[in-house]
């Protein structure tokens, strides 16, 4: 039993002196040079400390005097390296433009009259890529998390001609809308319910269907659910707001922004947008930029309550996919979904992003849910 312990104890020490030097590597990584040292010494410490006084100190000397020295590192790297309080969500002003170049290729796949227009709003400017005739009902499309309004392209051919299309760029994301402050942006579902209201309401839109992607669809989800009458239809693509976001999930994305490495953030971009060539030729460029130059500001998407979902009369076209990561288990989040009374649920063979993986049964979804061939 005592080498058991022993060896347990052993393994956790060798297990905290590698998480430790990992997070000496991202200060290393950040610039953080007298932060990397201090962690470098306590991994030291964690590690020689034993073999440098077993011979001279007893047990009980030896372990204070180690944690005592420990403590003395760590305090000054609890209370001096405070980092700076986040000031852009971009790390530097070449990603920005960097991210920016990236997106105007992506716009030219959009109709050539294509209009940005910028609302000001009480976190900053949003950017709305609009097309379609004015004569037309409005759609509001909501982009899948670090994606951007472009990212609607494959889905727009069912709709043009038929509906005055408003695809929002989500604010706190790397994308053209613009936070005013880093620090200050729609923290839950009921605020960022009240931002697609008032934009809404400024473009005049007093009710018409919604797109939402991802945590596009967590947003779509609570637009409709505090504003029920601006709202008439809801199609969801591999919504956030039916599961909870996983531990891994946020592993994954954290590793990628830490550690700046090429093929860290190949595989991360990989294992979130799925493994269709097609959809990574297209976007992982720029999913690479954005875990390469952004911090986003974005409000945790907690799941909606059965009773909120209960609530909901309005029809609902729900699309999962059988490899999406990101949402996790189909069937798990169909059954979460099913407390919708109106709701018509598809499970595609696909990653993340669904309406472009499968793009092409999506759009012919879209247009009986949308009534567009009557």
């Amino acid at each position: 039993m005592t080498n058991f312990l022993k060896l347990a104890g052993n393994f956790l020490k060798w297990i905290l002196i590698v998480l430790i030097l990992l997070f000496a590597l991202a200060t290393f990584m950040g610039k953080s040079y007298l932060q990397t040292i201090v962690l470098l010494l306590i991994a030291v410490f964690l590690a020689w400390w034993p073999n440098l006084t077993k011979a001279k100190w007893s047990k009980k000397i030896s372990l204070f005097s180690r944690i005592g020295i420990i403590l003395i590192l760590i305090l000054p790297n609890i209370f001096c390296f405070n980092p700076e309080p986040k000031t852009s969500i971009y790390l530097t002003e070449e990603y920005k433009n960097e991210l920016h170049k990236i997106y105007d290729n992506k716009v030219k796949e959009w109709p050539a009259d294509t209009e940005d227009i910028f609302l000001e709003t009480q976190y900053g400017k949003v950017h709305i890529l609009v097309c379609g005739s004015t004569e037309k009902p409005p759609l509001i499309m909501i982009h899948a998390a670090s994606m951007g309004a472009h990212s609607w392209a494959e889905n727009l051919e069912p709709l043009l001609g038929h509906f005055r299309i408003y695809s929002f760029d989500n604010i706190g994301e790397g994308n053209k809308s613009e936070l005013r402050n880093a620090l200050v942006y729609p923290q839950n579902g009921k605020e960022l319910a009240d931002l697609y209201a008032s934009m809404a309401n400024e473009l005049g839109i007093k009710s018409c269907p919604v797109l939402g992607a991802s945590n596009g669809g967590f947003a779509a989800q609570n637009f409709a659910y505090y504003y029920p009458d601006k709202v008439e239809k809801l199609a969801l693509f591999g919504p956030m707001g039916l599961t909870q976001l996983t531990g891994k999930s946020i592993f994954m994305l954290a590793v990628a922004t830490i550690y700046p490495f090429d093929s860290i953030r190949d595989y991360v971009t990989k294992w979130a947008l799925g493994e269709n060539e097609y959809v990574n030729k297209k976007y992982g460029d720029w999913f690479n930029c954005i875990l390469r130059g952004t911090i986003p500001s974005l409000a945790t998407p907690v799941p909606m309550t059965q009773e909120q979902k209960e609530k909901m009369n309005l029809p609902v076209l729900l699309f999962l996919g059988t490899k999406d990561a990101i949402v996790g288990d189909a069937e798990m989040a169909r059954q979460k979904a099913k407390k919708y009374p109106n709701i018509e649920i598809e499970i595609l063979e696909s990653g993340h992003l669904i309406a472009v993986e499968q793009a092409e049964y999506v759009n012919k979804k879209l247009k009986l849910f949308l009534n567009i061939d009557n």
